[in-house]
């Protein structure tokens, strides 16, 4: 089993395909960053680069050394980050108490800093989900279709 690299594209079976993320930041603290490529196939496609050139996309904080390591995931291939690649500068999170949703906070990735809103804005709603997911939750949420703009 070879290390995990930047660049490292994943395969994740679900049941209603396969779906493949990429590694974007390798933190032993707070977790591993991977970004999610929403579309699903039946089979590998022959090429693994057309897996990572759709819009649809997200980020989300994922145990991927523990998932590797359990063969929850294979690792097909590295695709180098672009030279422009930047990490999320914020994310967001339902603001929700008592089980009433109240909004959303706008969390700062470097700081953990929360700002609350009522309303997103049409950027805020291209932010990504912050916090960690296991190998169940991604499955799940790949095979409802989730996205960014549906959350």
């Amino acid at each position: 089993m070879s290390k995990i690299e930047l660049g490292d594209v994943f395969e994740i079976n679900t049941n209603k395909g396969k779906a493949y993320f990429q590694c974007v930041k390798i933190d032993k603290v707070r977790g591993d960053l991977i970004n999610v490529f929403n579309k699903l196939y039946n089979e590998r496609p022959p090429s693994i680069d057309k897996v990572i050139n759709v819009k649809d996309h997200y980020f989300i904080g994922f145990p991927l050394s523990a998932a590797y390591k359990r063969k929850l995931v294979e690792k097909v291939g590295n695709i180098p980050l672009p030279n422009d690649f930047e990490l999320p500068k914020y994310m967001r999170d339902k603001h929700v108490i008592r089980r009433e949703f109240l909004g959303w906070h706008i969390v700062d990735v470097s700081t953990l800093k929360r700002q609350f809103v009522e309303e997103l804005s049409p950027e805020q709603k291209q932010l990504s989900p912050i916090g960690i997911y296991n190998d169940t939750l991604l499955k799940e949420m790949l095979e409802r279709g989730w996205n960014l703009e549906n959350w």
